[in-house]
């Protein structure tokens, strides 16, 4: 029960988010909001015991809006929001500290803090110019003389060794942040490739059954909104098991192969194709009326007919048998494949090679 608390407190309450990104930066947010309010307190109590009131003001007026920064996020969510202001509240905390000195002149150390915090909400392009402006401050204060900003004297060494460390660590913050970004890069890609080789059927190239529903569930969607009709065509190769168990399987594997681009060359580029299963073709027709479908699946027919494969000493030919369907409003896409599967069947009944969309 303690570590459900403790994961709801330091996730601000928004522990279902579904985005690990998200998830991320809430907790960022979130632990950056607690951890400084808490910290602050105690500084500010600390300067306050040392009558240090302006700095005991500064860090306890920050450990406020701090915490009230941390209730922002678990009442509205907006991480982005509470991100970006715990950047600009910890960077003008930090440029305080380094002009005043803080405590015992320990304030510029508050500043290593500051390059990954920012890189980390605002990401590598934006964080890089928040990093440049912030160095270019501190270089500012501490290099130009006679500047009104800096309230306290630093050692020549100190300020060289303190430039020089903070230096060093924007240039690892950024250096982090380029290897996350294109790690971040590479796995976006990975997953692009590998959803686009889910959705592609192995042996064809064409798009596979899932693809297929994809596209169809989007159309049925642009329908609704537009109206304008569509159809399916199921195309089914003719004795193609006489194929296999004459030439075998590798043979009717090269053989779809070929039908495959037979079937992508004489469509439209708009259209799309894809493997139904063994030896079924799916053929799916966007702002086309059963009339103009039935014209595509004739030349679809035609040129199957006309393929003619070499293998060995052999010349492998076939026809298909093609049902067709155009969606009718209230369809469900189930119904409106089924009508075309039922086409195709009466196709094969009638004796092949023929293209069927009514019932005779």
């Amino acid at each position: 029960m303690f570590r459900d608390w403790f994961k709801n407190v330091i996730y601000a309450g928004l522990v279902n988010e579904e985005s690990a990104d998200v998830r991320k930066q809430i907790l960022i947010s979130s632990l950056f909001s607690l951890i400084s309010f808490v910290l602050l307190i105690i500084y500010g109590i600390d300067s306050l015991v040392r009558e240090n009131l302006e700095l005991a003001a500064v860090v306890l007026l920050t450990a406020v809006v701090s915490g009230v920064n941390y209730l922002f996020l678990c009442r509205t969510g907006k991480y982005r929001v509470s991100s970006f202001i715990i950047v600009i509240l910890m960077s003008l905390l930090c440029l305080y500290l380094l002009c005043s000195g803080g405590s015992n002149n320990t304030g510029p150390l508050w500043l290593f803090v500051l390059p990954g915090l920012a890189f980390y909400v605002f990401g590598l392009f934006k964080g890089t110019i928040f990093v440049a402006v912030l160095m270019i401050l501190v270089c500012y204060i501490l290099f130009i003389p006679g500047n009104s900003l800096l309230q306290t004297q630093y050692t020549l060494a100190f300020v060289q060794r303190f430039s020089g460390a903070m230096f060093s660590v924007c240039l690892i913050a950024y250096i982090y942040e380029y290897s996350r970004e294109d790690g971040r890069k590479e796995l976006l890609n990975l997953s692009r490739k590998l959803d686009q080789l889910s959705r592609r059927d192995e042996l064809t190239g064409l798009s596979n059954r899932r693809d297929m529903f994809d596209r169809l569930r989007y159309e049925l969607h642009r329908f609704e909104r537009s109206g304008k009709a569509f159809s399916v065509l199921i195309a089914d190769i003719d004795h193609f098991k006489s194929i296999n168990d004459t030439y075998g399987h590798e043979c009717g594997d090269e053989f779809l192969k070929e039908i495959a681009k037979v079937m992508r060359v004489n469509v439209q580029k708009r259209d799309a194709v894809a493997r139904w299963g063994g030896e079924e073709f799916l053929i799916f027709l966007p702002e086309t009326s059963g009339v103009d479908a039935e014209k595509t699946a004739e030349r679809l027919r035609r040129a199957v007919a006309d393929l003619a494969m070499p293998y060995d000493d052999s010349t492998i030919s076939t026809t298909t048998s093609i049902g067709l369907a155009e969606y009718t409003p209230g369809q469900s896409l189930n119904e409106l494949i089924n009508t075309a599967d039922k086409f195709l069947y009466l196709a094969k009944r009638e004796g092949r090679n023929r293209v069927k969309r009514t019932i005779s």
